[in-house]
């Protein structure tokens, strides 16, 4: 697994929007504390709290894996795959698009343990959002809608809708998630 140096880019990019810690904090719900211990890589930030804060300094979270040039084209190895873990629900996430500067989307490839959901009481961000079952079962909440996808099942959605996404087997669960604009 590679290391990011997500808290320097969190504080370059604070930074560069010239907020200070306690303004960031008031944007993205997130305590000036953890943020500060975030930008001095003291603690890794969750899945969720490093969304909020992204969210709040108005950028996505390709901007953490960008290479520093730009590319017209990326191929990604299947050994070379960014990958993360979202510790909170021990979801292990892969990146399967990177280095192509203001990309318009984000492909992502996630394996939830049973029972896990990607955030408690869901998740909404602009855009739009695909989701394809590779291996296993899935619900998915959009609105006040539940939806069963089964291995091969897709579905599509307007993002700005409260939405979860929830393993629902005994098993780990293989699927393929399209954001756009990039937001991950």
């Amino acid at each position: 697994m590679t290391d990011f140096d997500i808290g320097t880019r969190v504080k370059e990019l604070r930074e560069e929007k010239q907020l200070t810690l306690r303004q960031l904090s008031k944007h993205s719900g997130v305590s000036a504390t953890q943020i500060s211990e975030v930008e001095r890589n003291l603690t890794a930030p969750t899945v969720p709290t490093l969304m909020k804060i992204i969210s709040a300094l108005e950028t996505d979270a390709s901007i953490f894996f960008e290479r520093r040039y730009s590319k017209t084209v990326s191929v990604v190895r299947k050994n070379d795959r960014q990958e993360f873990i979202d510790r909170k629900n021990n979801v292990f996430i892969e990146s399967l698009t990177n280095g192509i500067a203001d990309s318009k989307l984000k492909v992502i490839m996630a394996h939830p343990p049973p029972g896990a959901e990607n955030i408690r009481g869901g998740y909404q961000h602009p855009g739009e959002e695909l989701i394809h079952v590779i291996k296993g079962k899935i619900q998915v909440t959009v609105g006040d809608r539940e939806y069963v996808l089964d291995e091969g099942d897709s579905l599509h959605f307007r993002s700005e809708l409260r939405h979860i996404i929830k393993n629902i087997t005994d098993h780990k669960v293989e699927l393929i998630s399209i954001i756009t604009p990039p937001n991950y």
